[in-house]
């Protein structure tokens, strides 16, 4: 359901006449666009009935990373710049994207990685280029 408006005249609509199918109607007729599914009109009315209120609740969202954790990952980073996530993850005991997070978020780490392809590229156009004697 799009908007306020919708969900209050599926709610008044079902207290009537208790049928999902019939609110249906209802609201096609009056809105003149698709109508919300029965399992939206009777989630509406659940929770009207046990809330009072069909004002959307607040999500959990992601949660956050500890402090504690941030120091320890920056702290294992700051010992060994060039160690895995992955060996970090196992050392720390840590999901490796939280690890990933922490330090491209937290702590600004930038990926490096050695471009040998640039370097095998100009290795192999010098000696193609240069006369073999």
């Amino acid at each position: 359901m799009a908007t306020m408006q919708h969900k209050i005249f599926c709610v008044r609509a079902f207290i009537k006449t208790e049928s999902a199918t019939a609110v249906q109607r209802a609201f096609r007729l009056r809105f003149n666009i698709q109508p919300p599914t029965w399992k939206s009109i009777c989630r509406c009315n659940h929770q009207f009935e046990q809330i009072g209120c069909l004002c959307k609740g607040k999500s959990s969202g992601q949660p956050r990373v500890s402090e504690e954790n941030v120091s320890r990952i920056e702290e294992s980073f700051e010992r060994s710049p060039r160690k895995s996530t992955r060996r970090a993850r196992r050392e720390l005991g840590i999901p490796q994207p939280t690890g990933w997070r922490v330090l491209r978020c937290c702590l600004l780490f930038k990926p490096y990685h050695i471009c040998l392809s640039l370097v095998l590229i100009l290795k192999y156009i010098l000696t193609k280029l240069s006369p073999s004697f």
